[in-house]
């Protein structure tokens, strides 16, 4: 009897978040609601036993890092396709909410509208923190492509016979990544804005960025002790 309410409670909460991915999607801009992009920012995730931590850096136009922010979380679900937003956006949104400069777009490591509800991660918290964002991710969440085969070559994503972002190799010798918007901007913008970060890696430079310090942070928790803080359910802002 147990075992049937604890699973009577899993669906019942997944068709809650479903619910609020449906309205997320309702609120998505897809036209560019910034003038200039002078800031970018850049979130990625690390994870260490049952916490969740993220990094949100903010580059300058020469791709000089000008602020970071870090939080730390612990888990309240496990990983589940299409469900990755509830899981990893609310560090992301606390990191961010602590920056001292704001970026003018935020790319994510993650999905945006590229998503089977159109409520990626990028999308989550770009209608959250009302801001522009870019999802960006190594793997396809859905959608169909041709695969792009020479550095440079672009192909588009499509998933219900609509564009919802593009195919892009920035590697020779490695895999394509996924470019998306998550919200205020366009899908041609996203493709832009990732391209021009770009300096000499797969990924654009903020997001490289961001990766290479939260994992940082990662491997200096990991020395100290066997958990990073006796926190319950709460978030917790780190320096770094």
């Amino acid at each position: 009897m147990q075992l049937i309410k604890k699973q009577v409670n899993a669906v019942s909460r997944f068709h809650e978040l479903v619910a609020i991915q449906m309205d997320i999607a309702d609120n998505i801009r897809l036209t560019d609601t910034f003038v200039d992009v002078n800031f970018i920012g850049a979130a990625d995730q690390a994870f260490y036993k049952n916490f969740v931590m993220s990094c949100v850096v903010v580059l300058d136009k020469e791709m000089k890092v000008v602020d970071q922010s870090f939080s730390l979380c612990k888990e309240t679900m496990p990983y589940i396709p299409g469900l990755l937003s509830f899981r990893e956006g609310p560090p992301i949104i606390e990191a961010f909410r602590n920056l001292r400069t704001k970026p003018d777009v935020l790319l994510i490591d993650g999905c945006g509208i590229n998503h089977f509800r159109s409520a990626g991660l990028a999308t989550y918290v770009g209608i959250t923190l009302n801001i522009p964002t870019i999802g960006v991710s190594k793997k396809k969440l859905c959608g169909d492509f041709i695969e792009p085969v020479e550095e440079g070559e672009v192909q588009k994503l499509t998933y219900k016979n609509e564009t919802v972002g593009f195919v892009f190799k920035s590697k020779q010798e490695m895999r394509p990544i996924f470019i998306s918007p998550g919200t205020g901007v366009s899908v041609e913008s996203s493709l832009k804005i990732s391209r021009d970060c770009l300096i000499k890696h797969k990924l654009p430079e903020p997001i490289r960025i961001a990766h290479s310090k939260v994992n940082e942070l990662k491997r200096d928790i990991s020395k100290q002790c066997c958990s990073p803080f006796s926190v319950e359910n709460s978030i917790i802002p780190l320096s770094k």
